[in-house]
């Protein structure tokens, strides 16, 4: 799956597995490209030709960068709704069971 395919898609109609996969395609995109510019600099001992070849990587890379932060966005978005149902249930159960047990303690 290239990191092009469903460029456009808007995150928030994704399921969190086809998220969390396409965020981590991208981010093995994004260090194969640095990768191969390392390797390919790697030949060219001179500190232009290791510059030019991150500079080129970078550039590639940018677009996916792009595309990655999108996700992540959408993930964090998703973990703080989630973390904040769970704050909510928290704090329901411990007023209704307190509420049980001052129940329980008057009957008594």
């Amino acid at each position: 799956m290239s990191a092009q395919t469903g460029a456009s898609d808007d995150p928030r109609g994704l399921s969190n597995g086809e998220l969390e996969r396409r965020y981590a395609a991208l981010h093995r995109e994004v260090f194969a490209l640095y990768e191969s510019a390392q390797g390919g600099a790697g030949a060219d001992t001179t500190r232009e030709g290791t510059d030019a070849a991150h500079r080129q990587a970078q550039a590639r890379a940018q677009p996916l960068v792009e595309q990655a932060r999108r996700l992540h966005e959408e993930r964090v978005r998703r973990l703080r709704r989630r973390a904040r149902r769970w704050w909510w249930a928290t704090g329901a159960i411990t007023v209704t069971g307190t509420a049980l047990v001052l129940w329980l303690i008057a009957r008594g």
